[in-house]
């Protein structure tokens, strides 16, 4: 039986959140019964690189203005080229392009929101009203977001589903740890790893200031930041004014996650905003002790005390406090990294994921009637 073609829309192939969900998530339904393809309405990046290796066609389209079609355009014809049956949308700025265009080619459409705080506005929660019907089903990544988009923004129940995001948790439990004299640090040094978009809504000017209090208690302790974007020139700025340059390193983009996260002694998410990244669950696969802010859907899986601790979203002292409890005490980042990579194991294995949104795609392309007709493959649900 002939694979189900199904085609991916993500705002660029850049390396956040959702575009990271989308590739794995490709990578997972290829060793399925499907022909994977993801495409960007704006920009290009390195994720680019990434797939073409993992044998997944992408392609930017380079948005250029609020009213240019020429995306809309291209979609339609790369899905019709494709022979896509499955068009799955990341966020409300691609259910507009992605959404139409598939419908357009006479694709079904899944839509995925990956957080609420984007959302919070009257009239973008209006305009996702009305872009939702172009879609058979719209998941939410975590509880909390589907609730928003059933209690605030008025989607109805019938239409939202949950599918947690989840990891590959032996891949990270079996990663080897780096070098540490790669990046000047010293085996007797405490590793505070971050990884997350350099943009305001990931709170490293909180983690910044909160980095100052801690090396004043512990100068033993170094920070990690992995990640790009448009924050990087006013943090490095920052860390200079702060005086703790010779603490801190900023490593940039990295696709080998796993390993870093396996060099760092604990790790930690300070947003300010957020929905279920992707990131906390794979630090807790990782084994990691995590100290990340009380928001979003992250208490789901950080319960304070037990899986890792959790700290006011903005409160540079808590966070501080927090950082320097666990650098005090190795057997308590051990213990929480223990519980955190089982809850993970147990509760969010990416295999789950992938299986979900398999059932989830077939039960909407049997609603539509089109798995018998065009002979592709119906398997149990």
């Amino acid at each position: 039986m002939s694979p189900i073609p199904l085609s991916q829309v993500v705002y660029a192939l850049a390396i956040g959140g959702s575009e990271t969900l989308a590739r794995r998530l490709a990578l997972g339904l290829t060793r399925r019964h499907y022909t994977c393809s993801i495409y960007a309405v704006h920009n290009d990046g390195p994720l680019a690189n990434l797939l073409r290796a993992d044998g997944i066609p992408c392609r930017a389209f380079s948005r250029k203005g609020k009213w240019d079609l020429g995306p809309l355009v291209n979609l339609i014809q790369q899905f019709r080229a494709n022979g896509t049956k499955v068009v799955h949308t990341h966020h409300i700025g691609q259910l507009l392009y992605g959404g139409l265009a598939g419908r357009l080619a006479g694709c079904r459409v899944i839509h995925t929101e990956h957080d609420y705080y984007t959302l919070r506005r009257a009239r973008t929660q209006q305009l996702l009203r009305v872009l939702t019907r172009l879609a058979d089903r719209v998941t939410a990544v975590a509880e909390p977001v589907r609730s928003f988009l059933e209690d605030t923004v008025g989607l109805p129940s019938s239409k939202l589903i949950t599918i947690q995001n989840g990891v590959e948790v032996d891949r990270y439990e079996a990663a080897i740890p780096h070098d540490r004299k790669k990046w000047d640090l010293k085996n007797s040094e405490v590793i505070i790893g971050c990884v997350a978009r350099l943009s305001p809504e990931k709170g490293h000017t909180v983690l910044l200031r909160a980095f100052q209090k801690v090396i004043n208690r512990h100068s033993q302790a170094r920070l990690v930041i992995i990640g790009e974007g448009e924050e990087r020139e006013r943090l490095q700025h920052l860390v200079a004014d702060l005086s703790i340059g010779s603490f801190v390193r900023f490593l940039g983009l990295r696709a080998d996650v796993p390993e870093v996260l396996a060099t760092c002694d604990l790790f930690t998410l300070p947003s300010i905003q957020e929905g279920l990244p992707i990131v906390i669950l794979e630090a807790l696969a990782a084994g990691k002790a995590v100290v990340a802010s009380e928001v979003g859907a992250i208490p789901d899986v950080i319960r304070h005390g037990a899986t890792g601790m959790l700290v006011p979203p903005g409160n540079v002292d808590a966070l501080a406090d927090a950082l320097c409890l666990l650098i005090e005490d190795e057997e308590a980042r051990q213990l929480l990294g223990q519980s955190g990579r089982k809850l993970v194991r147990e509760a969010y294995d990416f295999e789950r994921t992938v299986g979900q949104y398999d059932d989830l795609y077939q039960r909407v392309l049997r609603e539509s009637g089109t798995l018998r007709r065009s002979g592709l493959p119906l398997t149990a649900s």
